[in-house]
């Protein structure tokens, strides 16, 4: 075996967490990595490959997808490396989120999503409100966000003008950054019918509103 790089532990660490945590069972993190299997060593070094070379991909999500997607009780770590694997990361974002918009999950991704947001205005120097009109190159930047799971699309309910701005672009625009663009009236349903996640969304909307321009 080579020897293990931090981010291959951290990756195989993940590994043990998620499958420990979706179980109820108590986590224990390996330290130690000496006499790590060679037959795992493999797998963790393909799938450290595989988050460089798609670095939006959310390590944890990936791990913990196909519980979500499959409803088995254990994956093992060779699994991650098949198409399946991919296949639940984008079930998991595109039906399981969106689908329970009340769930811990979906909760959490939106917290994260309002964070993210806030960051990226003051690290850019841009005015919170005008976030829905930044561009990075010809198109709007809340697109990638969306595209790269660093912004779930029910925050975006939190600004007055979004469905405006969303209907202002082209539809092959926005089906080339996500589907969900074009299944907006199912999403906004799901966001009035709820309860946890509308208050989320309506909370960061007065913080929006609050913002000077």
């Amino acid at each position: 075996m080579g020897s293990m790089t931090e981010k291959e532990k951290v990756i195989y660490n993940n590994f043990l967490e998620i499958s420990k945590k979706v179980n109820n069972k108590p986590v224990k993190y390996r330290k130690n990595f000496d006499n790590f299997p060679d037959e795992n060593y493999i797998v963790v070094n393909k799938l450290s490959a595989f988050f460089n070379k798609f670095q939006h991909l959310k390590i944890k999500d990936f791990f913990e997808a196909p519980y979500f997607v499959y409803n088995e009780n254990y994956f093992d770590l060779k699994f991650y490396l098949s198409q399946k694997a991919i296949k639940a990361y984008t079930l998991y974002n595109d039906k399981f989120l969106l689908n329970n918009p009340d769930d811990d999950k979906t909760i959490l991704k939106m917290q994260e999503s309002v964070k993210f947001i806030y960051n990226y205005c003051n690290s850019n120097n841009i005015d919170i409100k005008n976030y829905l009109n930044v561009k990075e190159g010809e198109y709007n930047v809340f697109l990638k966000h969306v595209k790269n799971r660093d912004v779930i699309i029910f925050i975006l309910f939190a600004f007055n003008n979004f469905e405006k701005i969303l209907s202002s672009i082209d539809t092959e625009i926005k089906n080339m950054y996500s589907s969900n663009f074009s299944r907006l009236n199912y999403i906004r349903t799901k966001y009035y019918s709820s309860s946890k996640a509308k208050k989320i969304i309506n909370n960061f909307k007065i913080f929006v509103e609050k913002q000077k321009t």
